[in-house]
């Protein structure tokens, strides 16, 4: 299976469903699963996208949309999943970079029959639009700031031009280093491996001479153009462009050994070609010409200037290594986080913690005093231990909203509450009565969305209630007290409390991350109910 998953950001695109691309890789490659088509699956499934995975024949082709992602295979090669898109009478798809136009005879000695389908929400995230638009505006205000300061130095506009020589270094050195930054980019990687006698990779992270392992060419690039950078902008405030040009013909030619050095590195030594080292080397060679024979300016050195830029100089070198020492720790810890997260959603793994956990002994709790959200008949069975008054119970119920929406056919939850009478408010008491009779005569749904209300506002007037519907304060303190004493009686003191058909959920996990395992929990038949619970819970309907 791939691990660029570039025909699937490929699918999206074309069904105009946006997506963090970064946070996507980060979620699948943290899928214990990964990178299997059930990861796929989990992934697009948490970023909340409708899709679905289907058994289409050869035969049935015709039936499909115009594009899709389907399972095509090849005499002694292994199946992959590509995005397939119908033009006409011909299908077309992206393989070794390349985009491949088959007929459907063709198409048909590569079927697979699996078939993945999306299908875009009518909502599109607001956070991921809110992080554009920022991202976005934040560069457009910097470029236009960077302008209005340019267009205020009564200086040539040859020498303002040179500006775009730094700025496109800065970019392709940064585009050196895009594993330490975290940047990604399909057509940087196509540029980056066009034959195999071309490799940004194997270039720059090679180490054969001793001198890489202290500092390399992609250091010395993003130092140099940021330098360069900074230093031009800085000449123009002191009203000196004449000793930075100057300073620049002598780190120019002085920058020719190490041109020779890299290529003669690329050619002799790693025996491959590195495109972006390429175009740096480009890039200083035409900047040396954009000097010496454009510009051509007085060759002027002064103490003060001199002092001024090497400071520019070593305070850029100081900045970077510390950061790359930054970036390096932060990428150590996302591969970290990475794989402990693989290894805390492996569910094999969580269910033996499950089953070495503390189990109920006691739950004859009666169905009528029960508060059920889901489905009452469901085999996977989850009781709640809350309380309105307690903020991490926010959280568990926001879970349980998530939970129901994509599973509401399959999981039950028991809501109970952790109520004393004795050592509780009048107003705390009123609270819980309000929402029990909410349930009681409203419904699951009102119940859930009072629920959500009292969280977020913790206003009781916002309470969903009809006069009507009010219970006698009876009956609904025989339910509170039923469930505080079952509390009491399996030493349940705390909220909020999850218990798994039975099973404290493990201690060792966040409460959050129940998500990732219910899928797995109601297709377990280890945890099934058993007939006398399931009766009980399906005596009311």
């Amino acid at each position: 299976m791939s691990e660029t998953f570039t025909y699937l950001f490929q699918y999206l695109d074309r069904e105009q469903i946006n997506i963090d691309k970064d946070e996507f890789q980060f979620q699948i490659q943290s899928h214990p699963d990964y990178p299997s088509l059930v990861s796929i699956i989990d992934t697009l499934n948490f970023f909340d996208i409708d899709n679905g995975v289907i058994s289409v024949g050869a035969a049935e082709i015709e039936l499909l949309p115009d594009y899709f992602v389907a399972m095509l295979g090849k005499e002694n090669e292994q199946p992959e999943l590509y995005f397939v898109e119908k033009k006409g009478d011909l299908y077309n798809f992206t393989q070794n970079r390349k985009k491949t136009v088959v007929s459907r005879l063709e198409l048909e000695l590569r079927w697979k029959d699996i078939v993945l389908l999306v299908e875009k929400s009518e909502i599109e995230n607001p956070k991921q639009i809110d992080k554009r638009k920022r991202l976005l505006g934040l560069s457009f205000f910097c470029a236009i700031l960077f302008f209005l300061i340019l267009a205020h130095f009564q200086i040539s506009m040859q020498a303002k031009l040179f500006f775009i020589f730094p700025v496109i270094g800065i970019l392709f050195s940064i585009a050196a280093l895009k594993d330490l930054f975290g940047a990604k980019s399909e057509l940087l990687d196509r540029f980056c491996n066009m034959t195999t006698s071309v490799s940004c990779t194997s270039v720059m992270q090679s180490n054969k001479w001793r001198i890489f392992e202290i500092i390399n060419f992609s250091d010395l690039s993003i130092i140099f153009f940021c330098f360069q950078f900074l230093g031009l902008l800085t000449s123009f405030f002191i009203n000196d462009s004449n000793s930075y040009f100057s300073i620049q013909k002598i780190i120019l030619v002085c920058t020719m050994p190490l041109i020779m050095a890299s290529l003669y590195y690329q050619k002799f030594v790693e025996r491959k070609w590195c495109p972006i080292c390429l175009i740096i080397i480009g890039i200083i060679i035409l900047e040396s010409q954009y000097i010496f024979f454009l510009l051509q300016p007085p060759f002027d050195l002064q103490i003060y200037p001199i002092l001024v830029f090497g400071f520019i100089l070593a305070t850029i070198a100081l900045l970077w290594f510390s950061a790359k020492k930054v970036l390096i720790e932060q990428r150590e810890l996302k591969e970290f986080r990475i794989k402990g997260n693989r290894f805390m959603r492996n569910y094999k793994i969580f269910k033996n913690n499950l089953l070495a956990s503390n189990k109920v002994e006691n739950n004859d709790l009666q169905f009528e005093e029960s508060l059920i959200l889901g489905n009452p008949e469901a085999s996977l069975k989850i009781i709640l231990i809350t309380s309105p008054f307690c903020s991490f119970c926010s959280e568990a119920h926001s879970m349980i909203e998530k939970i129901l929406e994509k599973h509401s056919q399959k999981v039950c939850f028991d809501i109970r509450f952790n109520f004393n009478e004795k050592a509780s408010t009048q107003k705390s008491k009123k609270i819980h009565q309000q929402l029990v009779s909410i349930f009681l005569k409203q419904g699951q749904e009102i119940f859930m969305n009072s629920l959500h209300d009292w969280f977020k506002t913790k206003d009781e007037t916002k309470l969903n209630i009809l006069e009507s519907s009010i219970l006698d304060d009876s009956k609904l303190n025989s339910i509170l007290e039923k469930h505080f004493s079952w509390n009491q009686l399996n030493n349940i003191n705390y909220t909020p409390a999850i218990i798994v058909n039975n099973h404290f959920f493990p201690t060792q996990y966040n409460r959050n991350d129940l998500m990732y395992f219910v899928s797995d929990l109601f297709e377990d038949e280890e945890f099934i109910c058993d007939v006398k619970t399931i009766n009980l819970i399906g005596a009311r309907t």
